[in-house]
C-alpha cells in the first residue's frame, strides 16, 4: 500500500468520523422533528414523482392525452399541497413530541449541573412513569444517598479531627495540666465553644483540685479555683456516686449564678473522665444560650471522652511508676550507702580489732620462742608464727577490699590499678589497667560505684572465666565516664536463665549500681568467646552519698 492511499484513507476516516459526531452532536429536538417530518417528506416526494411519471402511462388508457395532461397537472398539485399540510403537521407534532421528551431530560441535565457544583439540595421532578421517570427516580436516590454518605463523612472527618487533635495534644510530652490545657483548646474550637475547665479526682485520697482551664474570665476562674476546697458541686458529687457514666448532656450549674455579672449562661457539658475502674475526673464546656446538643454532638463528645480518660489514666500511672521508682531509687541508694559504711565499719574492726589482737599474739610468741630451750618446742612456735603472720596478711588484704585507702587517697584510676595488680598477682592472669581520664577528679560517689563494678567483674572472671587476658579500659567521654572490662574466657549467654546464682546476684548488683547513678551497664558475651562489661555513668549525675 502506498503513502497516498494510506493518506486517502486517513482523510476518509476523519471525514466519516466527522460527519458521526456531527450528527451524534444534533439537539435532540432536531433529532425528533426530524424522525417525525422524514418519512413524510420520503412519502410525498415518491407520490409526486410516481404521479408525474408513471401514472400517465396507466391514465392514457383510460383517458385522452388532453385529459391526461389536466389530470397530471391537478394531481400534482393535489400531492405537493398534501405533502406541504403533513410536514407542517409533523412539525407541530414532532415539536409537541420534543417538548414532553426533552423537558425531563433537560430537568435532569440542569440537575446535574447543580449537584455538579455543589447544590446537594436540587432535585429533578419526575414528569411521568415511563422510563425517562424511572431514570429521575432513580437520580434523585442517588443524589439522597450522595447526601446521605457525604454527611456521613463530614460526621467522621469531624470525629475524627477531634479525636486527633486529642492524640496530637498528648502526643507533646508535656505535664498532664498542659495536655489538658492543649486538649480544652482543641475541643472548644471543635465543638464551636469558648470556656472549658477541667477538674481531675485523686483517687487515693479522693479529693478533686482544678487541673486547667482555657479561656476562662478572673472572676470564674476564682470560683473555680474556690470550689476545690468546698462541698463538691452536684456534677462531681455525680460522679463519684456513679451516676454520670457514659452519660453526656447538659447540665445547670448552680455555682455559676454566682457569676452573673459576666453574662455567663449556667449550662455545661460534663463529660466523666474513668477508666480501668478508676475515676479521674470531670471535664465542662459551658454553653451557649439555649444550645441543643444534638446526637452527633453526644458521640463525638462521648469519643472524646474516651480519649481523654485514657490520657489521664496513663498519666496517672506514670506518675505512680515514678513514684515507686523513686521510692526504689532512695532505696538502692540508702542500701549501697549501708552497705559502704558497713564495709568500712567491718575494715575498721578488722584492722583494728582482730588485726591488732593477732599482731600482740605474734609478738608473744616471738618471745616464747626465744626463751624456748627445747628444740621440738622451738619449731612448733615457728610453725605458729608463720600461721599467725599469714592470718594478719589475709586480715590487712580482706580489710582493704573493704575499705580501699588508695581509692579514698589517691583516687579512682590509682585504686583500679591497685586492685587490678593484686588481682593478677594472686589468680597468675595478665591484667592490663589503663585509664584515660586526664587526671580529672569524679565525684566520690561515682568513683565508689564503678570501683565496685570493677571489683564484682573481676570477681567474677577469676571465678568462673577461666581466662588468661584481661584488660580494664576507663575514659572520659564529654558529660559521662565509660569503664570496659573485656576477658578472653569461656563467657555465657546474658539472657539465658543462670545457673549459677552467684553470677547472676554479681550481675545484677553491677546493674544496680550502674542504675544508682543514672548510668547503664551493658554486657557482650558469647559462648566461648569471652565477655565484655561496658558502663556508662553521667558524671552530672548524683553518685552515692
Amino acid at each position: 500500500m502506498g503513502a497516498g492511499e494510506t493518506m486517502n484513507r486517513d482523510v476518509f476516516n476523519k471525514l466519516g468520523d466527522w460527519i458521526y459526531n456531527a450528527v451524534l452532536s444534533v439537539p435532540v429536538n432536531a433529532k425528533i422533528t426530524g424522525i417525525v417530518l422524514l418519512p413524510v417528506l420520503i412519502l410525498g416526494l415518491s407520490l409526486n414523482y410516481w404521479i408525474t411519471t408513471g401514472l400517465s402511462d396507466w391514465l392514457s388508457y383510460l383517458l385522452t392525452d388532453v385529459r391526461v395532461d389536466a389530470a397530471m397537472r391537478a394531481g400534482s398539485r393535489s400531492v405537493t399541497l398534501v405533502t406541504v399540510l403533513a410536514a407542517a403537521g409533523s412539525i407541530i407534532m414532532a415539536s409537541l413530541l420534543s417538548f414532553i421528551l426533552t423537558r425531563p431530560l433537560l430537568a435532569l441535565r440542569e440537575m446535574a449541573q447543580k449537584v455538579a457544583s455543589g447544590d446537594l439540595n436540587a432535585r429533578t421532578p419526575v414528569w411521568s412513569n415511563d422510563e425517562i421517570g424511572e431514570v429521575a427516580i432513580a437520580v434523585n436516590k442517588m443524589t439522597d444517598h450522595l447526601v446521605t454518605a457525604q454527611d456521613e463523612l463530614a460526621r467522621t472527618n469531624r470525629r475524627l479531627t477531634a479525636i486527633n487533635r486529642v492524640i496530637q495534644a498528648a502526643d507533646r510530652e508535656l505535664e498532664i495540666h498542659d495536655v489538658l490545657y492543649a486538649v480544652l483548646e482543641n475541643v472548644l474550637d471543635v465543638m464551636h465553644l469558648k470556656v472549658g475547665w477541667v477538674y481531675l479526682r485523686d483517687p487515693e485520697r479522693d479529693l478533686f483540685h482544678l487541673a486547667s482551664w482555657y479561656n476562662a474570665p478572673p472572676e470564674l476562674q476564682t470560683l473555680l479555683l474556690r470550689q476545690t476546697n468546698t462541698p463538691l458541686c452536684a456534677c462531681q458529687q455525680d460522679f463519684v456516686d456513679g451516676n454520670l457514666a457514659g452519660w453526656i448532656n447538659l447540665r445547670e450549674c448552680r455555682r455559676l449564678s454566682e457569676c452573673a455579672g459576666l453574662e455567663l449562661t449556667t449550662q455545661h457539658v460534663t463529660i466523666p473522665i474513668e477508666a480501668h475502674d478508676q475515676k479521674f475526673g470531670v471535664m465542662n464546656l459551658l454553653c451557649e444560650s439555649e444550645q441543643v446538643l444534638s446526637d452527633e454532638d453526644k458521640e463525638l463528645l462521648a469519643a472524646i471522652g474516651v480519649q481523654v480518660s485514657e490520657i489521664v489514666a496513663n498519666a496517672w500511672l506514670r506518675l505512680k511508676l515514678a513514684e515507686k521508682e523513686a521510692a526504689r531509687q532512695a532505696l538502692l541508694e540508702s542500701l549501697v550507702e549501708a552497705q559502704e559504711e558497713e564495709r568500712s565499719r567491718l575494715a575498721r574492726e578488722l584492722h583494728d580489732g582482730a588485726g591488732q589482737m593477732l599482731t600482740s599474739l605474734l609478738v608473744r610468741i616471738k618471745m616464747m620462742e626465744k626463751k624456748a630451750s627445747i628444740p621440738e618446742i622451738q619449731g612448733g612456735l615457728d610453725d605458729m608464727l608463720d600461721v599467725v603472720s599469714g592470718t594478719i596478711e589475709q586480715i590487712r588484704e580482706l580489710s582493704y577490699r573493704l575499705r580501699p585507702a588508695a581509692l579514698e587517697e589517691f583516687g579512682l584510676a590509682v585504686a583500679l590499678e591497685t586492685l587490678a595488680t593484686d588481682m593478677a598477682h594472686e589468680a597468675g592472669l595478665t591484667i592490663c589497667c589503663e585509664c584515660q581520664i586526664n587526671g580529672a577528679k569524679l565525684p566520690p560517689g561515682i568513683e565508689v560505684i564503678l570501683y565496685r563494678i570493677a571489683q564484682e567483674a573481676l570477681t567474677n572472671v577469676l571465678r568462673h572465666a577461666h581466662a588468661t587476658t584481661v584488660s580494664v579500659k576507663l575514659t572520659r567521654i564529654a558529660d559521662k565516664v565509660c569503664m570496659s572490662i573485656n576477658d578472653d574466657g569461656r563467657g555465657f549467654a546474658p539472657h539465658a536463665t543462670p545457673t549459677d546464682s552467684d553470677r547472676h546476684l554479681g550481675l545484677i548488683s553491677m546493674q544496680e549500681r550502674a542504675a544508682i547513678a543514672g548510668g547503664k551497664l551493658e554486657i557482650d558475651s558469647t559462648p566461648g568467646q569471652g565477655t565484655t562489661i561496658n558502663v556508662y555513668i553521667p558524671v552530672v549525675t548524683r553518685g552515692v552519698r
